[in-house]
């Protein structure tokens, strides 16, 4: 939607004027032209009323659109006063686009008191939209006495539903759904439900379903799992699974996939994995060189550097040549090579950041050699100018 002159001046006038919003009008005026983060903004500034009046306009405006948006507010703007009203939506409203959203803004609130009313919303309702939204928040609430209702929706007939309650599984991270998820990561008809099994295995945190997840990764073709598992490994950071990463790389074509397992391997920081990424720092996908130069300055592999400082010069991605100065950095080279490298490839350098990174490293280096500053490095090693 466009808005006219006008209606910018208005909703200026509204943000930043000095007197106080009085009506309710205005509010609505604002839901109206969609100006979420105006009113936010507004909400912070005036909070009393402006949360009085989104209260009436969520219980009781004649456009339910507006009503859908004013719970949107409630929720992002944490409103706990709203949690009553929301209950009453979430469970007795006849339109099912109020009743979801109701069950997204008391997850968003974050409040745990919300969590009987969305038990009871997963127990009862029927619409698969309203129990997505649901399960998402009682995950996002961590809300462990909704284990067992949710470990029962693993068996819905519904993919999406099993999908995010998998996902709300794994944010709650109790080991009580370890078993139930390993049956779906082995059983279920659905890649997409597969994967998030995986996923959630990984958040819970616990190692021994490392076996069930490397054979996963090594067994199981459906799209997006290996993407899920190699993450999941990645947060589990065990070693035995270093070998089986690296052997499933070796046979990936996916960019997907290699973008997950250097991520995996960067989070394990196996060196065994150190000639992999010195492999992967030509890599055609910008974020997989990224994750190999950060993750070979975190494994301290001394033989990286001038292969960085290589990458430092030529990689066409700001965010790998920043990258790549880092871990320059934190490999801490001692060599007049590099220091000669730096300072050239600084003259050359054109973006700020890039640049900040490069002289951030050099002083590093200096003070690891017992130098008082850069600039004492730099004239004892003759590179002065």
């Amino acid at each position: 939607m466009r808005y006219s002159v006008r209606t910018d001046i208005i909703i200026s006038l509204l943000i930043h004027g000095d007197e106080k919003l009085t009506t309710k009008d205005d509010i609505r005026f604002l839901i109206l032209n969609k100006k979420e983060n105006e009113l936010l903004d507004l909400l912070e500034k005036e909070k009393e009323d402006v949360q009085g009046f989104l209260l009436e306009i969520a219980k009781s405006d004649s456009d339910w659109k507006i009503r859908k948006d004013a719970i949107k507010v409630l929720g992002k703007g944490k409103v706990t006063q709203s949690i009553k009203l929301l209950h009453d939506i979430l469970l007795k409203d006849h339109l099912t686009v109020l009743r979801k959203n109701a069950a997204k803004s008391l997850g968003n609130i974050g409040d745990p008191i919300a969590i009987p009313s969305l038990i009871e919303a997963l127990k009862t309702s029927k619409d698969p939209s309203i129990v997505i939204e649901v399960a998402s928040s009682l995950g996002m609430l961590k809300a462990t006495q909704a284990l067992d209702v949710l470990l029962k929706m693993l068996n819905n007939k519904d993919g999406e539903i099993r999908e995010n309650v998998a996902q709300s599984l794994g944010l709650i991270g109790d080991s009580k759904a370890i078993d139930p998820l390993l049956i779906i990561l082995r059983d279920d008809q659905e890649a997409w439900v597969r994967g998030q099994a995986a996923e959630a295995l990984g958040l819970i945190g616990d190692k021994r379903v490392v076996p069930n997840l490397i054979f996963t990764l090594e067994n199981d073709n459906g799209i997006g799992v290996s993407v899920k598992t190699a993450t999941a490994l990645g947060r589990l950071k065990d070693p035995t699974a270093v070998e089986p990463l690296i052997n499933f790389l070796q046979k990936s074509q996916n960019v997907e996939s290699r973008r997950a397992i250097a991520y995996a391997l960067g989070e394990i920081g196996d060196k065994r994995a150190a000639e992999v990424f010195l492999e992967l720092l030509v890599d055609e996908d910008e974020t997989v060189r990224y994750w190999s130069c950060l993750s070979l300055g975190f494994m301290q592999y001394k033989k990286a550097a001038n292969i960085l400082l290589d990458v430092l010069k030529d990689d066409k991605s700001v965010r790998v040549r920043k990258t790549a100065a880092l871990s320059v950095g934190q490999l801490v080279p001692k060599t007049k090579k590099c220091v000669q490298v730096l300072l050239k490839t600084l003259e050359t350098e054109s973006d700020l950041e890039v640049q900040e990174k490069i002289k951030s490293t050099l002083e590093r280096i200096a003070k690891n050699q017992g130098y008082k500053n850069e600039k004492e490095m730099i004239k004892e090693m003759g590179l002065e100018k």
